[in-house]
């Protein structure tokens, strides 16, 4: 059976996380994804940051193993090692942009059209490719020429502001949510712009910056503040009154829902902290949100006698509801995961059988897979090339130059 996006070509020139997991995303549904690489390798395959490539030594990267996040973000694609600094190499990515259908590059603004290889540049001799140019702000704007990041978005989108209790140390989400949105946001708006062209054949830039990612990640709490003017605040262990959130049981966390508004009287019982409930301190929502930090620890010591499994008896003999908060160990090896098709298994050609997730999207005639591992530095180079129409003479002489690495 057919994947999805069978036939559509791909070039890859970003780095880090957001543009490529959108391209790894594309990958899954069976586009053809090459990713353009430096000789030297990228920084973030050894878990370095963004930056660090001039810094790599080539003969140091071929002896570390690859990072498990950069080989999630690039699994199914063919690697294309080249120096796109120098004339050959600019030579080799028009060639290749020139029969793509999608572009996707991370450079900030003007970078790439300081190369050669913007959408003005591409357009030109691919006027129906679809330019996707990934940045950290924008292309325009008072920022806009600042490097990105994750970490930088959730700084500025007011992610940071949020987290943590009132008047504590100010904390930042423990993962790069904002990049992972970018990534998705990137497919998207790769795929919106492939439909208007098989519509209409017409080709376009098209424009993802974290910062307006990390805005969306935040849609509802945006909406609340640009249409009422309600401004949101820390609020602790959750985003809800008070015992909306997680707590600790015997065995780990649970969370639970229930015992806002009228039903604190019956949350009290189940949790056997009934002369809270009267308790001016705590018997209107007000109140234990003004208190929450001391109602957290109050629940916290309650619910730690019994385990996780109990509560959830309890609570759902009392027509309420309370569940675990599970780690990675516990999800990953979950029967609904593996209904789901969630974790799968490709074979690495250095790390050998490597698990990774599924896809969260289930098409039933034409469904798409993680279609292979992540390259090796330069795995396809020779591959590329020849297809291309260099010959083997070439492509040595390009190598001793430093223009190329194959991974012979």
């Amino acid at each position: 059976m057919a994947y999805p996006l069978e036939g559509i070509k791909v070039l890859d020139l970003s780095i880090a996380v957001a543009a490529p997991f959108g391209g790894a995303m594309l990958a899954d549904m069976g586009a053809e994804v090459i990713k353009v690489e430096r000789v030297q390798g990228e920084a973030q395959r050894l878990g370095l940051p963004a930056g660090m490539d001039d810094l790599l030594d080539t003969s140091v990267v071929a002896k570390m193993p690859d990072t498990a996040s950069w080989m999630a973000f690039n699994r199914g694609k063919k690697d294309l090692a080249v120096d796109i600094r120098t004339e050959k190499g600019k030579e080799i990515v028009l060639k290749l942009a020139k029969v793509a259908d999608v572009i996707l590059q991370s450079f900030r603004p003007g970078v790439a059209e300081r190369l050669g290889i913007g959408y003005e540049d591409i357009s030109k001799i691919n006027p129906k490719v679809v330019y996707c140019s990934f940045s950290g702000y924008g292309q325009t704007g008072p920022v806009a020429h600042r490097a990105g990041g994750d970490m930088w978005s959730q700084a500025m989108s007011g992610i940071v502001s949020l987290m943590g209790y009132p008047g504590g140390a100010p904390q930042m989400l423990p993962f790069p949510a904002c990049d992972h949105v970018g990534g998705m946001l990137v497919a998207y708006a790769v795929m919106t712009a492939l439909l208007v062209r098989e519509r209409t054949g017409i080709g376009q830039a098209v424009t993802v910056n974290n910062l307006d990612a990390a805005l969306y990640l935040q849609f509802s709490g945006f909406a609340e503040y640009l249409t009422d003017g309600k401004m949101p605040y820390k609020s602790g262990r959750s985003y809800g009154t008070p015992p909306f959130g997680p707590f600790r049981a015997k065995d780990g966390d649970v969370l639970t829902i229930f015992g806002t508004g009228p039903m604190w009287p019956a949350f009290c019982k189940v949790v056997g902290v009934e002369h809270l409930a009267h308790d001016p301190c705590f018997a209107t929502d007000d109140a234990r949100r003004e208190n929450r930090e001391e109602i957290g620890r109050i629940l916290d010591e309650a619910f730690s006698k019994r385990t996780r499994a109990e509560w959830a008896q309890l609570f759902r003999e009392a027509k309420m509801r309370c569940d675990p908060c599970l780690t990675y160990e516990e999800i990953s090896a979950h029967p609904q995961l593996t209904a789901n098709d969630m974790v799968c298994s490709v074979k690495h050609p250095t790390r050998g059988e490597v698990k990774t997730l599924g896809l969260p999207v289930k098409l039933e005639k034409t469904p798409g897979h993680p279609r292979g591992p992540s390259p090796l530095l330069g795995q396809h180079t020779r591959e590329i090339l020849l297809t291309l129409g260099y010959t083997p003479e070439d492509i040595a002489g390009m190598e001793a130059e430093g223009i190329i690495r194959t991974g012979q």
